[in-house]
């Protein structure tokens, strides 16, 4: 996948998504990420910088550990998005950075929440500080919970 709302916001490094995920993604982007960025900065989004999608690890890298959701091509990591203005708003620095920054990602965080079955940010682990990671993962006896952290 290069690109999401129709191709008209790039995704840097392409990412590698088994089908269920591309219209995750662009829905995410043209319904929670568009409006959060015109709402907050006056522009919309050119660009997200894709972290990880597909590799062949455990979960978090730990020797052992359960294949991570990126090892289906279920999940991508999001660490950066660029607003058509040149802005450019970092997880790693803007969770914690200037007023706006930090509601837009938020709102992006918690409007992931309502498309993906695990959203995962900065205040959830020390090793997702510097991303968001989306996932279509099944949880608990029915499949249905979501995992929103």
């Amino acid at each position: 996948m290069s690109g999401a709302d129709g191709g008209r916001v790039v995704l840097r490094p392409a990412a590698t998504l088994r089908c269920p995920m591309i219209p995750a993604v662009d829905h995410w982007v043209k319904s929670v990420v568009e409006p959060a960025a015109r709402y907050h900065f006056g522009a919309g989004v050119s660009e997200l910088t894709v972290a990880a999608s597909y590799g062949c690890r455990p979960i978090n890298h730990v020797r052992g550990a359960k294949l991570s959701e990126h090892g289906h091509a279920n999940a991508i990591d999001i660490s950066r998005f660029s607003l058509a203005d040149g802005r450019v708003v970092a997880v790693k620095d803007g969770w914690w950075g200037d007023a706006r920054e930090r509601a837009f990602l938020r709102a992006v965080h918690r409007g992931a929440c309502d498309t993906f079955t695990t959203v995962l940010g900065p205040l959830y682990d020390r090793n997702h500080r510097d991303h968001f990671h989306l996932d279509l993962a099944h949880h608990g006896r029915s499949g249905t919970n979501r995992v929103c952290r």
